[in-house]
C-alpha cells in the first residue's frame, strides 16, 4: 500500500513538472558572473535551480545525520551493555538472608 502510494505521488509530480515545462517553454537568458551567460528554456532553468536547492539543503544536513548516527551507535551499544549486565545479574544464585 505504501508502495503504491509513492508510486502515484511520483506519476503526479512527473504530470505536472511536464504541463509546466510545456507551458513555460519560452527562453530565458540567464547572466552569471565573469560574463558567463545561458540561454535556454525557463522550465530547465527553474529545474536546475531546485536540484541546487535540493543539493544544497541535503549537504548542509549532513553533519546533523551523521551525529545522529553515532549517536544511536553509541546508544545500541550501551543498551547491548546494560542487557549484558541484566543477564550477568539473573545469572547469580539467590541465598537465603533468612
Amino acid at each position: 500500500m505504501k508502495r503504491l502510494f509513492y508510486i502515484v505521488i511520483i506519476l503526479a509530480t512527473i504530470a505536472v513538472g511536464m504541463t509546466f515545462a510545456y507551458r513555460n517553454s519560452q527562453m530565458v537568458e540567464v547572466a552569471y558572473y565573469f560574463g558567463l551567460k545561458w540561454s535556454g528554456p525557463l522550465s530547465i532553468a527553474l529545474l536546475v535551480t531546485f536540484a541546487a536547492g535540493v543539493a544544497a539543503g541535503y549537504l548542509a544536513s549532513l553533519k546533523m545525520v551523521v551525529r545522529m548516527q553515532r549517536d544511536l551507535v553509541r546508544a545500541r551499544k550501551e543498551v547491548r551493555q546494560i542487557e549484558q549486565e541484566v543477564q550477568n545479574l539473573r545469572a547469580l544464585p539467590i541465598k537465603d538472608v533468612l
